[in-house]
């Protein structure tokens, strides 16, 4: 009887300790721009097989939404965020407003796209008004396809780049009963959209045994398969996705290797003992620690005098 009532102590302690491993230690994973190519949605699937918890973002004015709403829908366990877009950074595969460019021709060129960069958004004579409109529209479409939306994300960063575009993601976030990705003091562990396609891996790893207790540990990745789709795209906005030697665009490189990183057994070891969180889990039980976060400038003027000044 003394042996059982020991073994039952240690258990309950290993129970104990765990479940303090898990409360201490809260990881978010959250890739994005799920919909934007075949490519991005083949990686879609790779994770959703995975059976890892996690954010999808996902670009509602992209070509292959339609297919990525579909990968989601047999997949409770992965969160659905939408990743607010204003921008088209690719010259080979552009994008436009969902509610059209008569609805809101402050924020199309003249071809009626998306603006190519943050600076030349930012630097426009953009529509507040006409900003909720088309973010609005984002989220209507998603609501109208079926997909269970749990949060509010930002592609490029334009829906946290001031107070003022934040206050319309507040509103709509608030009438859609949705939460607000980087409003939960989240704390940015990696993002590794910009390493070496040969460091990724070792970026995760290394950021995983350097969790902050009592905090959201947010990984942001960009997955898809390296295959022809995305040897064709060159991002304007960046040299980082090229190779320096011939200029030819490595983004599917990037892309794959960190798919790679998403389903290696090193990461799925380094997950063990944590307690894997999506943002449907701050929607159902932590919504009220929402508060606005990690807004990039002070207002639009200084925003503005930023990008002027590069």
């Amino acid at each position: 009887m003394k042996n059982i009532k020991s073994v039952l102590l240690l258990l309950l302690m290993a129970t104990f300790f765990q479940a303090k491993a898990q409360e201490e230690y809260r990881v978010m994973l959250r890739a994005d721009d799920f919909g934007m190519s075949h490519a991005v949605n083949l990686a879609l699937k790779d994770m959703v097989r995975s059976g890892i918890p996690f954010n999808a973002s996902v670009m509602m004015v992209t070509p292959w939404v339609q297919e990525a709403a579909e990968i989601l829908r047999e997949a409770p366990h992965v969160s659905i965020g939408l990743h607010l877009t204003l921008t088209s950074e690719f010259e080979q595969l552009k994008w436009g407003p969902i509610s059209g460019k008569s609805a809101v021709p402050s924020l199309v060129d003249e071809r009626g796209f998306f603006r190519t960069s943050v600076k030349d958004f930012l630097l426009s004579d953009y529509d507040l008004k006409e900003v909720e409109t088309e973010l609005r529209a984002q989220i209507d479409r998603a609501v109208s396809m079926g997909m269970k939306v749990d949060y509010l994300d930002h592609h490029m960063g334009i829906a946290r780049s001031t107070p003022e575009i934040a206050a319309v993601v507040e509103k709509l976030a608030n009438e859609y009963g949705l939460v607000i990705c980087r409003y939960f003091d989240e704390h940015m562990a990696a993002d590794i959209w910009g390493r070496p396609v040969e460091n990724k891996k070792t970026a995760v790893l290394d950021a995983m045994g350097k969790l902050e207790k009592d905090r959201y540990n947010l990984f942001v990745f960009h997955t898809a398969h390296d295959n022809t789709e995305l040897t064709q795209l060159d991002d304007l906005n960046t040299d980082l996705m090229s190779d320096p030697a011939t200029g030819n665009s490595i983004l599917g490189k990037h892309r794959q290797a960190e798919l790679d990183v998403f389903l290696s057994e090193e990461l799925r070891n380094a997950l063990k003992g944590k307690k894997v969180m999506t943002y449907s889990d701050l929607k159902e039980d932590h919504a009220d620690e929402m508060q606005r976060g990690g807004i990039i400038h002070a207002s639009i003027e200084e925003a503005r005098s930023a990008y002027q000044s590069r």
